[in-house]
């Protein structure tokens, strides 16, 4: 485990034990949805380079964990304010800076140590990626895919990323291949949407 990652570990536990278990809860929860809407970012499977770090579901997330702590135990105005948690909020921005950035250069750049502030911190900030659609092949096609050794199966898939103005327009339109991998049992068992749609009943003779 990362020092960050550890160290994020144990302030969220002594933070969020100090509070009503039902409170607690529904932080976490709508952190989490947070977490699994990635109709707006680039999953693990579909980031191409350094260059896509910006509209990473890591990047967006990191700021997420910054802006949940400065909002709640940091800033004049959090409910559990502690001016203690200044290096921790610090931490999480350099780590936001890490996630978000193409480079090492550029995550020392003061106009982009400024962004990262502004997200971390600005109450009107929102997060501007790219909607991402994606088209999975149907249960019946991956049902065909011969698993490897361990039992996994690697599904390709198509991400059409929509970059749109104020009015909604789109403005910018980009399309690749991914491929995700995981146990064929997995793969299989995620509910249908119009993303991946589910396998055709065969037809009743």
């Amino acid at each position: 485990m990362k020092p960050l990652a550890l160290a994020f570990g144990i302030v969220s536990a002594i933070v969020l034990g100090g509070i009503a278990p039902a409170r607690a809860q529904k932080w976490a929860t709508e952190l989490q949805k947070i977490y699994l809407d990635e109709s707006h970012c680039l999953a693990s499977p579909e980031i191409r380079g350094d260059k896509d770090n910006p509209i990473s579901c890591y990047c967006r997330d990191a700021i997420v964990d910054a802006r949940y702590i400065y909002y709640n135990y940091f800033s004049a105005s959090a409910p559990h304010s502690d001016p203690n948690m200044a290096g921790i909020v610090l931490a999480l921005q350099n780590y936001a800076g890490e996630m978000c950035g193409r480079n090492s250069s550029e995550t020392l750049n003061p106009d982009f140590i400024q962004k990262i502030h502004t997200a971390t911190m600005e109450a009107t900030w929102k997060w501007d990626g790219p909607e991402v659609v994606r088209t999975y092949p149907p249960d019946d096609v991956i049902r065909q895919i011969e698993p490897d050794e361990q039992g996994w199966i690697s599904v390709e898939y198509t991400a059409v990323l929509l970059w749109r103005d104020s009015h909604g327009q789109v403005t910018k339109t980009e399309s690749f291949s991914a491929v995700e991998r995981g146990p064929a049992k997995y793969m299989l068992s995620k509910p249908p949407s119009p993303e991946r749609p589910a396998a055709k009943a065969a037809p009743k003779n």
